[in-house]
């Protein structure tokens, strides 16, 4: 059989087969002894925005990335002797995807997690703002997730950096029964930088959560300054203001103001012009006899989100305008000084006539009797 077979085949063939023949049968061949790739059993936690693995001997994790959408990719090195990173506050409602780079004996391993926002789209609560007033009280407001159901309920929670203090919103807003703001007005525990979380429940879907990480400093908003006094002379006009009570207690050299200046004859502004100082003055001369409104503003002088303005405030030169009650107030004056001279002349006119009463004229007898008879002869002639 063998020798059919090797007439049969090239010599290459003959020698392969003749190599296998002759192996001993206690040969072991090498087959693959790479190991199989590790898995790490990677978790997240949300709360303590903690990324975790499972340690392994033949697994050293390098690298920790959380690719956000707003602020794009983010590294974190691993604890030391920790198998887990810890990434800052960030929010996490529109979804992370969270990586781990390990080197293994087979070289750089990758091992990613999706963290996505779980419930149904459009229920999670929309226009989320915040702001603290005079660093008085916080005020925070939602609006309702265009795709939430009827009988949803939204809960607020405001949580320290650290994520170890947690509160529950002390007294909601409602609309139509359905939570829609906060009112806080504790803020001792407020930390510069708070994380602040919006989620809900529903017996009819999940509801999306939203979530926020925001500072004292972005959230601040000062009311306009009171007391608002002006005082122009011939070349200079000067602005004085003071700040609200609720203002007392904030450096001076974090606020800021904003004027705002504008001529009625004009009609357009000038230039807002921003200061620290309690006092602006402008020059006046160019225009001595103008008028003007002037409205204040404040703002932290590190983040310049402005508060509401003040109202108007009117100086200088004050037209008259004409207005119907103006008119009116003009014509019954202009009455009553007419009547008064009218009164005051008729009045002298009397005294003067009792004082110099008129002179009676003496008849002329002669002259009436020839006027008369002239009459009588012209008759006369006519009837003839």
């Amino acid at each position: 059989l063998i020798s059919s077979t090797c007439s049969s085949m090239s010599p290459l063939g003959m020698a392969l087969l003749f190599s296998v023949l002759l192996t001993p049968p206690n040969t072991q061949y090498c087959l693959s002894t790479q190991e199989p790739v590790p898995r790490l059993h990677v978790t997240f936690d949300p709360r303590e925005m903690t990324l975790a693995w499972d340690c392994r001997e033949n697994a050293t994790v390098v690298k920790c990335l959380m690719s956000h959408r707003e602020e794009g990719q983010i590294s974190m090195k691993p604890i030391d002797k920790q198998c887990s990173c810890t990434f800052e506050l960030r929010s996490l409602h529109r979804g992370v995807v969270l990586t781990v780079e390990a080197n293994t004996s087979q070289g750089l391993f990758e091992q990613e997690l999706l963290y996505d926002n779980p419930g149904e789209n459009g229920t999670a609560a929309e226009n989320f703002s915040c702001f603290i007033y005079d660093e008085d009280f916080m005020n925070c407001t939602w609006a309702k997730g265009r795709a939430a159901p009827d009988d949803v309920q939204y809960f607020f929670y405001i949580r320290d950096s650290e994520g170890k203090k947690e509160r529950e919103c002390p007294h909601y807003l409602e609309h139509s029964g359905t939570h829609v703001g906060c009112l806080v007005e504790d803020l001792s525990e407020l930390a510069f930088h708070s994380y602040f979380l919006v989620n809900g429940t529903s017996r009819r879907v999940g509801i999306q959560f939203f979530d926020s990480v925001l500072s004292r400093h972005k959230m601040n908003m000062y009311s306009p300054p009171t007391n608002i006094t002006t005082n122009c002379n011939h070349s200079h006009c000067l602005l004085e203001w003071q700040r609200p009570r609720a203002q007392q207690n904030v450096p001076a050299s974090e606020l800021m103001y904003e004027v705002d200046i504008r001529q009625k004859s004009v009609g357009l502004p000038r230039s807002p012009v921003q200061t620290r100082e309690y006092q602006y003055s402008f020059p006046a001369a160019e225009c001595p006899r103008a008028s003007y409104t002037v409205q204040i503003r404040t703002a932290n002088s590190r983040i310049l989100h402005w508060g509401p303005w003040s109202e108007p405030v009117k100086f200088g030169f004050e037209e008259q305008e004409s207005s119907p009650t103006y008119v009116y107030v003009l014509v019954v004056l202009g009455t009553l000084l007419g009547a008064l001279v009218i009164g005051f002349l008729f009045k002298r006119f009397l005294l003067t006539h009792n004082l110099f009463p008129p002179i009676p004229k003496i008849k002329d007898k002669l002259n009436d009797n020839q006027q008369t008879n002239l009459q009588i002869l012209r008759k006369e002639l006519v009837l003839s």
